[in-house]
This record gives structure tokens, C-alpha cells and sequence, in this order.
């Protein structure tokens, strides 16, 4: 599990990021947890929420109807989706992009000037609701999960694994924090990061 907290003064105010990842072992092809929230402003916020697939969803029907259709994990989008401040979040990266469930909570909440207030209330009522409601699908159909993987498919879960943490790092964490903090703290930061991921750098 990484947890991170980042603050950033910028010109025009500041930028928060805060972070959590939960990934589980080679014991398992259940989704990895991942929580991001990214807030450049009083009244605006990116939210990334999903469960991260381990395997290429389209070659395994069957993973999509275990863990995202049966769960109903996409009543946690619609939730977000719903809301008049809400738009869709598209990143930057078509890696990103490829690498996340059809389920997953990608958007950007936008509560317009003044609209401090609205978005406390969003995050305290809808986002924390759709946080808990996702947490507990993972907790009760991934982070418990026994289902045995043979050694053919371990291989090339914990090869996917691996790629989709060490290219995260280095689309996201690579390209940003540097701008954002310096080359020597993000340097450090970065190193530590792939020390918990068990990636090299390349």
C-alpha cells in the first residue's frame, strides 16, 4: 500500500495531490485499488477512482462480468457522473487511458467561482460515498479473493504488473513532479516510489 500527500504553491495558488494505492500479490489476478484526488483550486478537483484490472479485459470476459459486472462497480460512476459539476476527466495519456477498467471513476468536478461551499459538500457527501461504496466492493470481492492463477498466467499478470507501475511513474511522476518541486526532491521522491513498486528505473 503507498499513501502519498503532495502540496505545491504554484503562481495562481496551490496544487494538492493525494494519493492511495493498494496492490495485491502474484496470489491473486484480483484488481489492484487506486484513489487519486488532484485539486489545483478552492472550487475545482480531478477525482480517479477504480479498481485496476491485472489482466487484458478484452481477452477475459469473464473477469469483467467477476469483478466489475457482478459487483456493479459502475453505480459508483453514474453517481459522479450525475452530478451538474461533474464532466468527464480524459488524461493526457493514451497509456493511462488503456491501462484503467470501464468502470473506473474518471472525472473533473467544477463548482465555478465561488462555489467553495458546493464542492465541500460534494466531497463530503457524494465523493465520500462513491469512495466507500468502491472500497468496499474491493474489499469484499478482491482483497479476499482466493481464486488460484496458474503459473502460465501469473507470468504475464505480474509482467503487466509491473509495466503498468513503472510506465505510471514514469508518465505522471517523471513528467510532473520535477516542474513541480525541483529535480533533487523529486528525485527522492521518485526513487522511493519505485523502491515500493519493486520497479527499476529504466
Amino acid at each position: 500500500m503507498l499513501q502519498s500527500s503532495l502540496h505545491c504553491k504554484v503562481p495562481n495558488g496551490a496544487i494538492d495531490i493525494t494519493s492511495l494505492f493498494i496492490n495485491l500479490n502474484a496470489s491473486t489476478d484480483a484488481p489492484h485499488f487506486v484513489m487519486e484526488f488532484i485539486q489545483g483550486s478552492p472550487t475545482s478537483m480531478v477525482v480517479l477512482l477504480d479498481l485496476l484490472p491485472r489482466k487484458d479485459l478484452a481477452l477475459h470476459p469473464e473477469y469483467i462480468e467477476k469483478y466489475y459486472g457482478n459487483t456493479e462497480a459502475d453505480k459508483q460512476r453514474k453517481i459522479i457522473e450525475e452530478l451538474p459539476q461533474a464532466r468527464p476527466y480524459l488524461s493526457p495519456s493514451l497509456f493511462v487511458r488503456s491501462a484503467f477498467s470501464p468502470t473506473a471513476v474518471f472525472f473533473t468536478i467544477d463548482c465555478g467561482q465561488g462555489g467553495e461551499s458546493v464542492l465541500e459538500e460534494i466531497v463530503h457527501g457524494h465523493l465520500a460515498s462513491v469512495v466507500k461504496g468502491l472500497l468496499q466492493i474491493w474489499l469484499g470481492t478482491c482483497a479476499g479473493d482466493t481464486s488460484e492463477v496458474d503459473e502460465g498466467e501469473r507470468e504475464i499478470m505480474v509482467k503487466r504488473d509491473r509495466t503498468v507501475r513503472s510506465k505510471s511513474i514514469e508518465v505522471d511522476l517523471t513528467a510532473n513532479l520535477p516542474r513541480m518541486f525541483g529535480p533533487d526532491v523529486s528525485g527522492r521522491v521518485i526513487a522511493e516510489i519505485r523502491k515500493a513498486f519493486g520497479v527499476e528505473e529504466a
